[in-house]
């Protein structure tokens, strides 16, 4: 179980994957809830996107793509850099 931070990346592009190519239902629950967008409605087909090295695409989805795609990075390398330290 120690070694599944390494996966995190590999299951987060898996479930994205999933989730567009098999999913046709809004999953967003603000959407669902009120009808009306929220801040990261698009989020999920945007880092679909940028999987596919669609740049343009993925910020088209969602212009906060540019801050929580590098934020998820830095906190995986965070999370894999202060557990193999500790040791």
């Amino acid at each position: 179980m120690i070694y599944i931070k390494y996966l995190l990346p590999i299951i987060f592009i898996a479930v994205v994957e999933l989730l567009v190519k098999f999913n046709d239902r809004i999953i967003c629950f603000w959407k669902l809830l009120t009808g009306h967008d929220c801040w990261g409605c698009g989020m999920t087909r945007a880092f679909d996107a940028l999987f596919h090295l669609k740049f343009k695409e993925a910020f088209e989805f969602n212009p906060l793509i540019i801050i929580a795609a590098p934020l998820l990075l830095y906190l995986w390398i965070k999370l894999i850099l202060k557990h193999d330290f500790k040791r």
